[in-house]
C-alpha cells in the first residue's frame, strides 16, 4: 500500500498544537498514535466508531472495517471471528522503524530531552505479531497493514530500577514520520520474507540466520508461513525440523 505523506504530515501538524504540554501530552482513554492513524486511514469521522456484530470498529466504510492495533493482536479472534465471515478487514499495526525516548519525571512533569532507541522494527515484527491469529492468516478477507513510522515514545521514570527506567510505564507514542506502509495480503506478500537461501531442506537456525532475526521470533515467522501453505515440514535433521518451500 502506497504511503501517502502528505495526509500524514498534516495529521501530524493538526495534532502538534496540544501535543508537547507538560505532562499532558496524551489521555489515556485514547492514545495520540491510534488517533492520528484512525485520521490517516479515515478522514471522515463519520466513519469512526461503528457497531458491528457485537463490536466497535475503528473505522467501517463501504464494507471495509479497519481496526487499528497499535499494541498487537492478542485477544483480536474473537473480533476477527465476528468480522470476516461477512466483511472485509484491515488490521492496521503500527511499527517504529525509528524510536525516539524521552523521559517524564512523574512528580515534576519535566520532560527529558529525546534520544534515539538502537531497536528498529521491520516486517518479520508484524509476521511474528500474527502468531496470536494464527487461525485467520490465509483468510482471504484479511488484509494487515504495517506502516512504518519515526515515533516519539515517552515513558514515565516510574520502573524499578535505580534509575526507574527500568519497569516503567509507556505514556504515550506520537507518530512524527512515515515511511511505508508493508502490506500483507497476497501469498505474494508473504513470500518476499522467505530468504532465498531457504528453499529446501533447511532448518529453523538456518532460517534466522538467513532472516538476521533472533530464533524466537524466526520460530514464529516460520509457523505463519506454514499456516498461510508457504513452508511445510519435510522431516527432521537430529533434533531440528527440515522445511521447504510448497511454491
Amino acid at each position: 500500500m502506497e504511503a501517502n505523506k502528505a495526509l500524514f504530515y498534516k495529521i501530524v501538524y493538526d495534532t502538534t498544537l496540544d501535543t508537547h504540554q507538560r505532562y499532558n501530552i496524551g489521555t489515556y482513554k485514547e492514545k495520540k498514535l491510534h488517533i492520528m492513524l484512525k485520521r490517516y486511514f479515515e478522514e471522515d469521522p463519520s466513519y469512526h466508531e461503528i457497531p458491528i456484530n457485537g463490536y466497535i470498529a475503528d473505522i467501517c466504510r463501504d464494507g471495509v472495517i479497519t481496526e487499528i492495533e497499535t499494541s498487537g493482536f492478542s485477544g483480536l479472534k474473537p473480533k476477527l471471528a465476528a468480522y470476516l465471515p461477512e466483511y472485509k478487514v484491515r488490521l492496521v499495526f503500527p511499527l517504529a522503524y525509528a524510536k525516539y525516548l524521552s523521559w517524564i519525571d512523574p512528580e515534576s512533569g519535566e520532560i527529558s530531552s529525546r534520544k534515539k532507541s538502537p531497536k528498529k522494527a521491520n516486517a518479520y515484527t508484524a509476521l511474528f505479531e500474527m502468531v496470536r491469529i494464527l487461525p485467520y492468516v490465509k483468510n482471504e478477507n484479511l488484509t494487515i497493514l504495517a506502516p512504518m513510522l519515526e515515533i516519539d515514545e515517552y515513558r514515565l521514570l516510574n520502573g524499578w530500577s535505580y534509575d526507574k527506567k527500568k519497569g516503567s510505564n509507556r505514556y504515550e507514542r506520537i507518530p512524527t514520520d512515515l515511511f511505508e506502509i508493508i502490506e500483507f495480503s497476497s501469498d505474494a506478500d508473504f513470500i518476499k520474507y522467505i530468504p532465498e537461501s531457504c528453499v529446501t531442506d533447511f532448518t529453523l537456525a538456518d532460517f534466522t540466520k538467513a532472516a538476521h532475526i533472533p530464533s524466537k521470533e524466526a520460530n514464529g515467522v516460520v509457523h505463519v508461513l506454514m499456516e498461510r501453505g508457504l513452508l511445510a515440514r519435510t522431516g527432521k535433521k537430529g533434533n531440528s525440523y527440515l522445511y521447504a518451500r510448497t511454491y
